[in-house]
């Protein structure tokens, strides 16, 4: 890999903004913008890469800077990101057997430095990027964050049992626990196997460049399922050595979101000084919403707006049930 000897340090700007107010009964509103802005980050690409053409990149490549390579991967600096966070939150101190967090974040995170094609956290010396001569084309959302998302947490004692003490080791003592989780889907890019508009030789060199985007067309089905969640006629395959890179942008497509309710129920009794019986039963996805991993991608296709598998991080994963319990001494 040949490294830029030009090669700049990124730089990072912040700001926030927080307005927070008492609410009264243990109740606390916080308002927060939080916004950022990089410079100088690191995006790798071809540094004998050919500019768009209408020859090929047969004929084109005894112009190429170094004709015996073709491809010399390098790293270079000059891309940007542009992150701003709107997050609304209550919480509530533990008064009355209840307490919770709750928050709602609507974001928007974009740079040009993750990749053409981002299916993975880019290094520190950033992706692979479509054209290092153009700064723009690959400008889109950032494929991991989510436009919206809502968290909430909650503990909450059950008013059971509270009579007598023989009544509370018996039914009382019982906490109930849990957490709720609603966000849309991760941002995602379509991409199609083996054409070569730009005439740079694109798939050859690098990977299956982006398809293009039919305009005034749907990007998802009628009615989303598993087995068709993208609108196939919303993307072209381009012609190849037309002289441009494809139309479609990076991240413009939102896969599944996700809700998640998962809870659990405690109690603690204690038998002596220093010996407690714990016991409760725990929930992960409670109520058992499919919550659909991201569809193929991939244009020209079978598998194309399909999906065939779930999700499993953060509780969203086939309902999981559990009994517990625990001796302490």
């Amino acid at each position: 890999m040949a490294q830029d000897i030009h090669y700049k340090e990124p730089k990072v700007e912040e700001w926030n903004l927080t307005i927070e107010r008492d609410l009264g009964f243990q109740t606390a509103l916080r308002l927060s913008y939080a916004g950022s802005h990089a410079s100088e980050l690191g995006r790798q690409g071809n540094l004998d890469q050919l500019p768009p053409n209408t020859v090929g990149f047969s004929a084109g490549s005894p112009l190429l800077r170094y004709p015996d390579w073709g491809y010399i991967q390098t790293g270079v600096s000059g891309g940007r990101s542009n992150y701003h966070a709107l997050t609304a939150a209550v919480t509530k101190r533990l008064s009355a057997g209840l307490q919770f967090q709750s928050s709602y974040t609507f974001l928007r995170n974009l740079t040009n430095a993750q990749s053409y094609n981002p299916s993975s956290f880019a290094t520190e010396v950033g992706g692979v990027v479509t054209d290092l001569r153009d700064k723009q084309i690959d400008y889109g959302n950032v494929a991991f964050s989510r436009r919206h998302r809502f968290l909430s947490t909650f503990l909450y004692q059950l008013p059971f049992g509270k009579t007598s003490s023989l009544l509370n080791q018996v039914i009382g003592g019982w906490e109930l626990a849990g957490v709720l989780l609603f966000q849309s889907g991760p941002f995602m890019t379509v991409t199609v196997p083996g054409a070569d508009p730009s005439g740079t030789g694109f798939p050859l060199l690098i990977g299956n460049g982006r398809a293009d985007l039919v305009s005034g067309v749907s990007l998802y089905a009628d009615n989303r399922t598993a087995q068709r969640w993208l609108n196939p006629a919303a993307f072209a395959v381009p012609k190849s050595n037309i002289g441009r890179y494809p139309t479609a942008p990076v991240g413009n497509i939102v896969g599944p979101g996700t809700q998640a309710v998962s809870m659990s129920l405690m109690k603690s009794v204690r038998i002596k000084e220093s010996l407690r019986f714990r016991i409760g039963a725990q929930a992960a996805n409670l109520f058992n919403h499919v919550n659909y991993a991201p569809p193929s991608t991939t244009l020209n296709t079978a598998p194309f707006g399909t999906i065939s598998n779930v999700q499993t991080a953060e509780g969203a994963g086939p309902r999981q049930v559990q009994i517990t319990m625990r001796l302490t001494f």
